[in-house]
């Protein structure tokens, strides 16, 4: 039997302040950085009906760049009382060959001696939108991620895809997520469309293997894990 939403919260917390990652945002030095919540599809219904329709409590995020869909799901926890915390699986380091190959996207990444500083602007973000208690972080690969949360027994209710965007990655994570996931939670995710086929091909192809249906925006997509 899953154990009950709020005990699965505590025990994501747990695990963060185990591996020292229980931070105090407010503590955190982002000096040199103004808010800047540019992003891709925050606004998107597809949040709304997620967390209105389902109150995820345990809320993981793979691929979160500036934070800006993590404070749009923080948000609608804060407008619809639920007491749910999003978790932020990123490097930070950039998603795709596109924002390195492309000079304009390139700039985004903050480059500073040859590294990317982009996660002092998901911080900033952060503490910007007053949501340090509702948003966490965890500074790695999906990969990674994967593995650590099932050591540790966590279980999500919702899952948003928004990592890497070829066809192997995305199926990866889709796949590495989904045992993780709740009966009866949700997975979605973004990039659904004929820009990024790669996304299309792994959703397609999982969905089609495991009998769901598919479900979602016009450039979102979302299937719900069976009760048993």
């Amino acid at each position: 039997m899953t154990a009950p939403p709020l005990d699965r919260k505590a025990a994501l917390l747990a695990m963060l302040a185990e591996i020292e990652l229980d931070l105090d945002y407010d503590a955190i030095d982002t000096s040199g950085f103004e808010p800047d919540l540019q992003g891709w599809g925050d606004q998107d219904p597809i949040f709304d009906y997620v967390i209105r329709h389902f109150h995820p409590v345990v809320i993981l995020e793979l691929g979160s760049w500036k934070g800006a869909s993590a404070i749009r799901m923080a948000e609608l926890l804060r407008d619809y009382n639920i007491p749910g915390l999003v978790l932020c699986i990123d490097t930070w380091l950039g998603s795709n060959e596109s924002l390195w190959r492309v000079a304009e996207n390139r700039r985004m990444l903050r480059l500073r001696n040859g590294y990317p500083d982009m996660f002092g602007q998901f911080v900033r973000n952060i503490q910007h939108s007053g949501h340090q208690q509702r948003i966490r972080h965890l500074p790695m690969t999906t990969g990674c991620a994967a593995g650590l949360l099932a050591a540790y027994n966590i279980v999500p209710d919702a899952i948003y895809i928004d990592a890497g965007h070829d066809e192997a990655e995305v199926a990866a994570d889709i796949a590495g997520f989904w045992s993780l996931l709740k009966p009866g939670g949700i997975m979605f995710g973004d990039d659904y469309t004929t820009q990024w086929p790669g996304t299309v091909r792994a959703v397609n192809r999982f969905v089609a293997d495991q009998g769901l249906k598919l479900m979602g925006t016009e450039v979102k997509w979302l299937v719900r894990k069976p009760e048993a």
